[in-house]
């Protein structure tokens, strides 16, 4: 089997058509056709970097299996998935949306997403249950078009610390069961209050970070978290400041991203 790239959106109105109705062709699908296992890896592969051809123009850049845009203070992922547990490619396929505050080591390498919600949490219409079928080439076209419709603008009202901070209700967290947590919620909530120097709700999951590094013995993040307790306690917001920073130019280098000029609205 030949395994095909290529663009879907265009911009005159018979392209624009075009794509619309190879769109409601995938949604009137009813049965799948079966795709070798062998084959599952390449398909998706080629789905992927189709979906990300469509993103390049909006700014992503896609590494792996992931699309990453930087604005303002935080990585906008996309994480288009197919590894299965323990039996390595699967022929299903997950898509988990972040909004990732780089300003801290690993936070990008985080197996589950920072600040993570499911596409069908955001796009309540989509089509649940993605398999790779050999229709694989229009479920590429059929992503693209939600994620471009429905989580671009997403990404538009929580795109900085400073939004999240204004709204931390979306990204609800329980303190009590961090360990437990696949959205990580509380790193999103964490890292932007830090960034935007308030109090309350970083001491509260700063402590339980610390109880948890100590009930696992981990000397190492036992001691990065009790620093940056100990900095914020003391409102020295300064040396705050100079960590983040230095945080942020490592993992943006990492990624081969550069620094933005802060457009927050």
């Amino acid at each position: 089997m030949t395994w095909k790239k290529f663009r879907i959106f265009r911009k005159t109105d018979e392209q624009s058509f075009n794509c619309e109705s190879k769109i409601s062709k995938f949604e009137k699908i009813k049965v799948f056709k079966s795709l070798p296992k062998e084959e599952w890896k390449p398909a998706f592969n080629a789905l992927n970097e189709i979906i990300g051809a469509n993103l390049k123009e909006y700014g992503f850049k896609k590494k792996g299996r992931k699309h990453y845009r930087l604005t303002n203070d935080l990585l906008e992922i996309i994480d288009v998935d197919n590894r299965g547990s323990w039996s390595g490619t699967k022929d299903t396929i997950e898509i988990r949306i972040g909004l990732v505050p780089y300003c801290w080591e690993g936070l990008t390498k985080e197996y589950y997403l920072v600040g993570s919600k499911k596409i069908e949490e955001i796009d309540k219409t989509i089509r649940k249950h993605f398999r790779i079928s050999q229709e694989y080439l229009l479920l590429a076209d059929y992503l693209s078009e939600r994620i471009i419709r429905n989580v671009l603008p997403y990404f538009e009202k929580y795109n900085s610390t400073k939004k999240i901070t204004n709204q931390p209700y979306i990204f609800p967290y329980q303190a009590s069961h961090l360990t437990f947590d696949t959205y990580n919620g509380h790193l999103l909530i964490l890292f932007a209050e830090i960034k935007q120097h308030k109090v309350n709700k970083s001491i509260e999951i700063l402590d339980k970070l610390i109880e948890v590094s100590m009930r696992f013995e981990n000397e190492l993040e036992l001691k990065k978290w009790t620093k940056i307790k100990t900095l914020i306690e003391n409102n020295d917001w300064n040396s705050i400041d100079k960590i983040l920073t230095k945080n942020e130019l490592i993992e943006l280098n990492k990624l081969k991203i550069k620094p933005l000029t802060n457009k927050v609205t």
